[in-house]
């Protein structure tokens, strides 16, 4: 199997201060903890993509606030190859109560950051880090 094309990914922060991550049923994402996010529609912009992908996953409206980043992922995880492009939002809640909307979506929780899910997907953790170096440091 091969998951490739280009994706976009969300860091939604509540003002807890905790962040929203989603667990996928699907092959490629199964039992690790992902940002929310998914495929780009052809003729869609990253940013409708995200705020599309986001509604469909958690219910939740949100609005873009910044690009975080834009990260070229490629490899092979638990026999899946990757090769694709994601491009990574900080978000704002508009409205919406967390839920999950997809059957490929398990389970939503939020996690704070200091205290995240160790088994994250694929490189997750670059847009992390490049989140908190911008808006914690």
């Amino acid at each position: 199997m091969k998951f490739s094309g280009n994706t976009v990914a969300a860091i939604v922060v509540f003002s807890s201060g905790k962040i929203l991550f989603i667990k996928r049923k699907t092959p490629v994402f199964k039992g690790y903890w992902a940002l929310p996010g998914g495929r780009m529609d052809e003729g869609e912009t990253a940013e409708e993509a995200v705020v599309r992908e986001i509604k469909e996953e958690t219910g939740l409206t949100v609005k873009v606030v910044a690009k975080i980043g834009e990260y070229d992922e490629k490899g092979v995880q638990d026999g899946i190859e990757y090769d694709y492009h994601a491009t990574c939002f900080h978000v704002s809640l508009v409205e919406g109560e967390t839920q999950p909307q997809k059957e490929e979506v398990e389970t939503i929780k939020l996690f704070h950051p200091k205290a995240l899910p160790k088994k994250l997907a694929f490189r997750h953790s670059d847009m992390l880090k490049d989140y908190f170096k911008r808006n914690i440091e």
